[in-house]
């Protein structure tokens, strides 16, 4: 055996033969039996931590487990839940028992492909080490064999015994295993670590199998006191922020949803986006007010967002109003909320050019600034977009009086033809005109900074 492999063998031995050190344990036990499952030293695997909530935080107490003392031992730090209720909790995850079953055939192929390569090169180069390849077909039989039933009546059979760990069991009692419990105990070192020769690459589907092996009157017990002075600061809440993390790592993989005032605006963004920045259209994710005849307009999308807010949505979330006077009431107010970390409220940007740009009124056709008033999303679209058949721009014709803002609302003419104009641009993407994309280059910027500036809400 290397260095390497007994000094791991060593710390594992000490994780199983000693109460102290920095080891966190997972067990099962009922009353005042405790069986341990897994004993490592450092922070468990975050899988572990967000299958338990901060309810289940408990003090249960214990024999000391030391012939010469009659203290108890009530742990500091750890989390208990009944074996049906964490069943369901798993369940309710997605780690349920079909799913289970599911990820182990699929990791059993894996790892039998893996195997029958290594077993393949070895026999070609003709191994110095022939005993080394009867090993690696050894355990290619078992995994050939292996199936969940077998591993779970297995384990009960361990259980039973009992033998959890390799570490601590006689030698003569190691032999009187079958191939799948000495591969289980990795009684043969056929790999650097183990969780009980299960195939699966996250240890939540490890924890729904040991549940399979548990009594329903059983307990499962995650103790991380021998930790806590080394990891936890006084106050700290390690299943709430470990759930908290894995939340926002998994974000990053998720779409980012974004939410617009109507259907208008995610023809026009979406079809700039997949145009001007393929490579990042697939991270954005827009509400399509078609397919599912989802209303317009900015009352509805405030309303979206509070409703969102409200059932404690997990993605990235942005809502884009425009930039006139219906759009600032609206998102003003929204702004005023709690809004959870994943959610952002944006406002189309002011435009220099709609500082004097054509409006017609009472008081006939005039130029003035729009910046707040009027500016949808086809202000944005270039001038080529807004520019008509006779050559003028598009004018915004005044509307309602907000009285909120004490400031009227405008919208452009012929908001259609203008879309259409841009939109028949987009498709020949060969000759796009930099110059009339600037504005809309400036709204997408604006998005995919969204969720990377310091302090953006």
């Amino acid at each position: 055996m290397s260095p390497a492999n007994l000094n791991r063998k060593l710390e594992r031995i000490e994780a199983f033969a000693s109460p102290m050190g920095n080891y966190y344990a997972l067990e099962l036990f009922r009353g005042d039996e405790r069986q341990i499952f897994f004993s490592e030293k450092g922070l468990p695997p975050a899988e572990f931590l967000t299958v338990f909530r901060p309810c289940d935080r408990a003090y249960p107490e214990f024999t000391s487990g030391f012939e010469d003392s009659d203290v108890p031992y009530i742990p500091s730090l750890a989390y208990v839940l009944s074996v049906p209720k964490l069943t369901e909790r798993l369940d309710v995850m997605g780690f349920t028992l079909q799913r289970l079953e599911e990820h182990v055939k699929e990791r059993l192929e894996a790892e039998k492909t893996e195997l029958d390569g290594r077993i393949e090169y070895y026999e070609q180069e003709g191994s110095s080490i022939p005993s080394y390849c009867r090993q690696l077909k050894r355990q290619r039989i078992t995994l050939e064999r292996f199936t969940l039933k077998r591993w779970v009546n297995s384990m009960r059979d361990l259980r039973a015994r009992p033998v959890m760990s390799p570490f601590i069991v006689p030698k003569n009692m190691m032999k009187e295993l079958t191939p799948l419990q000495r591969h289980m105990m990795n009684a043969d070192e056929e790999y650097e670590w183990y969780h009980f020769g299960l195939p699966v690459a996250d240890l939540r589907y490890l924890l729904r199998a040991v549940l399979l092996c548990a009594d329903e009157d059983e307990n499962v017990f995650l103790d991380l006191s021998e930790i806590e002075r080394d990891y936890f600061a006084e106050g700290d809440e390690p299943v709430r922020d470990a759930l908290a993390e894995t939340i926002r790592v998994g974000r990053v993989c998720e779409k980012i949803l974004v939410l617009t005032e109507g259907r208008t605006d995610t023809r026009i963004l979406s079809k700039s986006l997949a145009v001007l920045y393929p490579h990042l259209a697939d991270l954005y994710s827009f509400l399509d007010h078609e397919a599912f005849n989802f209303g317009g307009g900015t009352g509805n999308l405030a309303s979206l967002v509070k409703g969102l807010a409200g059932v404690g949505i997990g993605n990235r979330v942005m809502a884009l109003f425009d930039n006139d006077s219906a759009g600032a009431v609206q998102a003003n107010d929204v702004r005023k909320l709690n809004l959870p970390d994943n959610f952002r409220i944006l406002t189309l940007p002011d435009l220099k050019f709609a500082k004097r740009y054509p409006t017609v009124g009472p008081n006939g056709t005039l130029k003035t600034n729009i910046n707040g008033r009027a500016c949808g999303i086809e202000l944005y679209l270039g001038t080529a977009a807004l520019t008509g058949e006779d050559g003028e721009l598009t004018p915004v014709q005044w509307g309602g009086y907000e009285q909120k803002l004490k400031r009227y609302q405008g919208e452009l003419t012929d908001k259609k033809g203008v879309e259409e104009r841009f939109l028949k641009s987009l498709d020949n993407s060969d000759k796009l005109d930099d110059t009339n994309l600037a504005s809309i280059r400036t709204v997408l910027q604006m998005i995919f900074k969204a969720f990377t500036d310091k302090g953006a809400k």
